[in-house]
């Protein structure tokens, strides 16, 4: 695999929530060998506006589908890459975009987002050109 994308808190809540767009998108990835990566803190921030239910339907497509990875902050490399954006967003506080920026930064993946609105005060604050694909209906 060369291909991929990361997966936004909005997106992951989305999915979560059962949006069919997002979902038949996903499993569609899934099917032609197309990794996503989900960020643990999008993932933990996305369950905030979850149910028990549509969390654990989260929780269980991570693990059933072949493609999909959830990107967990496992060393001081990653302490390192989030630590690099999170000091672009210190007016902001978006500890999900953060996370979401530095993992696609370091997979060299665009970001798969359901809603675009969400990531402009992102943009407006990294040094980066974003790459960031919307999914719609």
């Amino acid at each position: 695999m060369n291909a991929g994308y990361v997966l936004d808190d909005v997106t992951i809540g989305e999915l979560g929530r059962g949006d069919l767009v997002v979902a038949n998108l996903v499993a569609a990835l899934d099917e032609h060998a197309v990794r996503m990566s989900v960020p643990a803190i999008a993932l933990a921030v996305a369950q905030h506006t979850l149910s028990e239910a549509q969390a654990d339907a989260v929780h269980g497509m991570i693990h059933r589908l072949e493609h999909v990875r959830l990107e967990p902050i496992a060393s001081t490399e990653d302490v390192l890459r989030l630590s690099a954006v999170s000091v672009q967003l210190t007016e902001q506080q978006d500890m999900a975009a953060a996370h979401t920026v530095a993992v696609a930064r370091y997979l060299g993946f665009p970001i798969l987002a359901a809603d675009l609105k969400r990531w402009e005060p992102v943009r407006a604050l990294v040094p980066w050109e974003l790459d960031i694909y919307e999914i719609s209906g």
